[in-house]
């Protein structure tokens, strides 16, 4: 008798066993004391688990190089567990239900002794498996060197690669804004050029209606209401200034807005283009780390956040310039040796 023929044998009692009736066989008859401790829900969880270790084993093929003795074996307790489940599916009683237990137990404790169990949820190929896992480790861990060292050399591509991009960006900022406020600043100077003439032209205008020999004779007559006439024209012709003074003040503020800015945007260029040398400063990690820290809020705060916070800073500027002068002086050590 082939092997082949061995397993087909083996095959077609489990497919008895499985075709067996299910609902009668799983159905609790609550008559039943327990078999060693186990009831009749211990009974269910341990065909289950039969059934669905068998379906591996002869799905994956795993007895096709197994031994004459255990193909045989597991033939004869498939034979024993089907006739005992037969049994206990006609005759509900206590002595059927514990041979029935048994027998299951006996199959499922076979085949993890035989070690059907682990190559049925591996599978058949486990130790090609194994050894391709092996081989890559392998690879891995002897080209564990060369990858630190490409690790390191991204590193520093990265780094000034990063910092040049930030400088670049801050730069054009600081370029617009030059433009803007190169604007700003013909703008406030055509106002202030303006509000000087305008200014004196009305100051001229007011002083010649005081001069007027007929103007000051109405004002002493004080006919026809001239008084108020008078102060009412002097009135309208000083408010003329204010819309030219109000122009040239906000284009003042515009220009001094823009130049602030335009210095904020270098600061932040220069600090970028820097940012790659900072961390080389320092060996130890807590130094470097503030160092990076205190040069990432330069670059990547708002200048108006800047501004808003400028008189909290201006509180706190002695702690800020004592932990400054710490880490200074920590960094010393490091640079001499």
């Amino acid at each position: 008798m082939s092997r082949t023929t061995l397993i087909n044998q083996g095959k077609l009692v489990f497919e008895n066993i499985k075709n067996l009736d299910q609902a009668t066989l799983l159905k609790d008859p609550n008559n039943l004391q327990p078999w060693n401790g186990l009831d009749f829900e211990d009974f269910v969880v341990s065909y289950q688990d039969m059934i669905d270790l068998l379906d591996a084993i002869y799905e994956n093929e795993i007895l096709e190089n197994a031994p004459f003795n255990l193909i045989n074996g597991l033939n004869s307790q498939l034979n024993a567990a089907h006739q005992h489940l037969s049994a206990f599916i006609a005759n509900r009683a206590q002595g059927q239900f514990q041979n029935a237990f048994q027998h299951v137990e006996n199959v499922r404790t076979n085949i993890q002794q035989w070690g059907f169990r682990y190559e049925a949820v591996l599978g058949r190929d486990i130790e090609k498996r194994s050894k391709l896992i092996d081989e890559e480790i392998a690879k891995l861990l002897s080209n564990k060197d060369e990858i630190e060292s490409l690790k390191r050399n991204v590193s520093s591509l990265i780094e000034p690669a990063v910092a040049g991009s930030l400088s670049k960006s801050f730069s054009d900022r600081k370029d617009a804004l030059n433009e803007k406020q190169s604007r700003w600043f013909w703008v406030s100077v055509i106002m202030a050029a303006i509000s000087i003439i305008a200014t004196g032209f009305i100051v001229w205008s007011i002083v010649g209606i005081f001069n007027s020999e007929e103007v000051l004779k109405a004002l002493e007559a004080n006919k026809n209401n001239v008084d108020g006439i008078v102060w009412t024209t002097i009135g309208l012709r000083v408010g003329l200034l204010f819309p030219i003074y109000s122009i040239f003040a906000f284009s003042f503020i515009q220009y001094k807005k823009e130049r602030d800015l335009e210095e904020e945007y270098a600061h932040k260029a220069a600090v970028a283009t820097s940012l790659p040398n900072y961390g080389s400063l320092a060996v130890e990690d807590n130094v470097k780390d503030q160092i990076l820290s205190e040069a990432s809020k330069v670059i990547f705060t708002s200048p108006s956040s800047r501004k808003q916070a400028t008189e909290k800073e201006e509180k706190i500027g002695i702690n800020q310039l004592n932990s400054l002068l710490s880490t200074i002086q920590r960094m010393i050590p490091r640079a001499k040796d």
